[in-house]
């Protein structure tokens, strides 16, 4: 009887994965341990068949496949780091660029004649802190206003009483 030679990169076909996953599964559950290392011998010689081994078999993945999925993330890693050094170095020149730029704009005086020909700013004007009497600017707030008596007493500090007379008293004339 003649081994069948298959290539490393062929996979298990469905119905080989299908076999191999239950003979892991009876190596791993079988209340038997002649029957789990049966199992699991079971389960090498068909990996092996395809030049896998059972890790290999198990997640699909060719060691081929290994090698060169860890050489494009290597590829990607080196890539990514030139990428970020080429733009650090960009950023760092074009600070000194500014720098350079800042510092003969000084020699020339161009930022002290900017800062010479704007006007100052005029002088703020004080508001005043004189307030109106208390009931006067109720009396305001009760016609002009639609606040609540609560909000005008707050606002005035008078009594919530004296603010609800005025309402009364403003209903009364109208």
């Amino acid at each position: 009887m003649q081994c069948r030679r298959v290539p490393i990169s062929e996979k298990l076909t469905p119905d080989e994965q299908a076999r191999f996953h239950n003979l892991l599964k009876l190596a791993k559950e079988s209340p038997f341990p002649g029957e789990r290392e049966n199992a699991l011998t079971a389960a090498e010689r068909l990996a092996s068949r395809h030049g896998l081994t059972l890790e290999e078999a198990a997640t699909g993945v060719s060691p081929s496949q290994t090698a060169q999925a860890k050489a494009n993330a290597n590829k990607f890693a080196q890539d990514l780091a030139a990428f970020v050094h080429m733009n650090d170095y960009q950023i760092y020149l074009e600070k000194q660029r500014r720098d350079q730029a800042r510092r003969e704009a000084e020699e020339r005086g161009l930022d002290n004649a900017k800062a010479k020909r704007q006007p100052p700013p005029p002088p703020r004007r004080n508001r005043s802190n004189a307030r109106m009497e208390p009931r006067k600017h109720a009396w305001a707030l009760v016609r002009e206003t639609s606040l609540s008596y609560q909000e005008i007493a707050k606002i005035t500090g008078l009594d919530i009483y004296q603010v609800l007379l005025m309402k009364i008293q403003l209903l009364r004339a109208a």
